[in-house]
C-alpha cells in the first residue's frame, strides 16, 4: 500500500508540474526577467482570480497566449505583464508590456485573462520550470518508470516469470526441439557424406588401378603390333631377296622351282617312295635320265660341254 501511495504521489507531482507550466492551475512559475524586480524569475506565483471589468491600468495580469501568437512570437503559454491600456471599442481588450521589455504585439481578450498576481514563493518555481523543457519531460517519464520498478520489483519479477512460463517457454521449448531435430539431421547428413566420400575414394583408387593395368595392356598390345609390323617387313624383305635370287638363276639358264615361304606347319606322315632326286652342283640342277646309268659323277668339263 505504501508503495502504491508513493508512486501515485510522484506521478501526481509530475502532472501538477506540467499543468502549472501550461497555466491550468491557480499557480505558475515565473519565467524570465521581463517583470523584474517586481516578479523574480524562478519564484512560484499565486494567481488571484479577477473579473476583467475590474482590471485597471497598471495592474499586473496573468493571461494565456493564443497558440498562433505563441508560435509566431515564441511566447510561453502563460504570461504576467502590466496593463498599459484598456480598449473598449470595438470590444473590451487590454494592451500589456513587461517592465523591462517593449509592448506586447497583440491585444489580450477578456477570455484569455486568468487573474492577477498574488503572493510569490521564491525558488519554488524552478522545479516546475524544469518540466517545461523537453529534457524535463523525458526525465519525468524515466523517473516514473524507475520508481515503479523499484517499488514493484518483486511483483514485476513474478509477472515476468509467469509471462516466461505462459508465453515464451512454449516457444523456447519448441525452438529447442527444432534445434535438436536439426542437429540430428545434420549428424545423419554428415555420416552419409562420410560414407559417400569413402565410397568415392575407393572408386577413385579402383579407377587408378584399372588405369595402370590398362596402360600396361596397352603397352603390351603396342609391342605386339610393332613386332607384327617388323615381321611383315622381314617377310617382305626375304621374299624380295628370294625373288631376286630366282631371277638371277633364271637368267643363268638353270630352272629351279620357286621357293615359297609359308608358315610352319606340322609335316604329314607319308610313305617313302622313289622319286627323282635333284642335286645342285655349281648352281645347276642335273636330272638323272631313266635308263642311263653312270658309274661315276660327270666331270666339270662334261657339264661345261652340256651347257654349250
Amino acid at each position: 500500500m505504501k508503495r502504491a501511495i508513493g508512486l501515485i504521489f510522484a506521478a501526481a507531482a509530475i502532472i501538477v508540474a506540467v499543468l502549472s507550466v501550461r497555466g491550468n492551475l491557480p499557480f505558475m512559475p515565473i519565467y524570465g526577467s521581463s517583470m523584474e524586480p517586481t516578479l523574480t524569475s524562478g519564484s512560484l506565483l499565486m494567481i488571484d482570480p479577477i473579473d476583467p471589468q475590474d482590471i485597471k491600468v497598471g495592474d499586473i495580469i496573468v493571461y494565456d497566449v493564443p497558440s498562433m501568437v505563441r508560435e509566431y512570437y515564441n511566447y510561453p503559454p502563460t504570461v504576467s505583464h502590466r496593463v498599459i491600456e484598456i480598449m473598449t471599442t470595438p470590444a473590451l481588450g487590454f494592451r500589456t508590456k513587461g517592465d523591462n521589455t517593449g509592448e506586447d504585439p497583440f491585444t489580450i481578450s477578456p477570455n484569455s485573462i486568468r487573474g492577477t498576481v498574488g503572493n510569490q514563493i521564491p525558488y519554488l518555481g524552478l522545479p516546475l520550470l524544469f518540466f517545461q523543457s523537453t529534457q524535463g519531460v523525458i526525465f519525468a517519464i524515466i523517473a516514473l518508470i524507475l520508481l515503479a520498478i523499484f517499488l514493484y520489483g518483486v511483483e514485476l519479477r513474478r509477472g515476468g516469470n509467469w509471462l516466461h512460463r505462459g508465453v515464451f517457454a512454449p516457444v523456447i521449448n519448441e525452438e529447442k526441439r527444432a534445434n535438436r531435430i536439426l542437429s540430428r539431421q545434420i549428424e545423419a547428413t554428415e555420416k552419409k557424406m562420410d560414407s559417400t566420400e569413402q565410397a568415392l575414394e575407393k572408386f577413385s583408387l579402383a579407377v587408378a588401378e584399372y588405369a595402370k593395368h590398362l596402360a600396361s595392356h596397352t603397352s603390351a598390345i603396342q609391342g605386339l603390333s610393332d613386332a607384327s609390323q617388323e615381321l611383315k617387313k622381314g617377310a617382305a624383305e626375304q621374299n624380295r631377296v628370294l625373288a631376286a635370287i630366282i631371277e638371277n638363276v633364271a637368267k643363268s639358264g638353270v630352272v629351279q622351282e620357286p621357293i615359297i615361304i609359308q608358315e610352319a606347319r606340322p609335316a604329314p606322315r607319308v610313305e617313302k617312295k622313289e622319286k627323282t632326286v635333284e642335286k645342285p652342283f655349281h648352281g645347276a640342277l642335273l636330272k638323272a635320265v631313266p635308263g642311263c646309268a653312270r658309274k661315276h659323277p660327270p666331270t666339270p668339263e662334261e657339264i661345261v660341254g652340256q651347257s654349250h
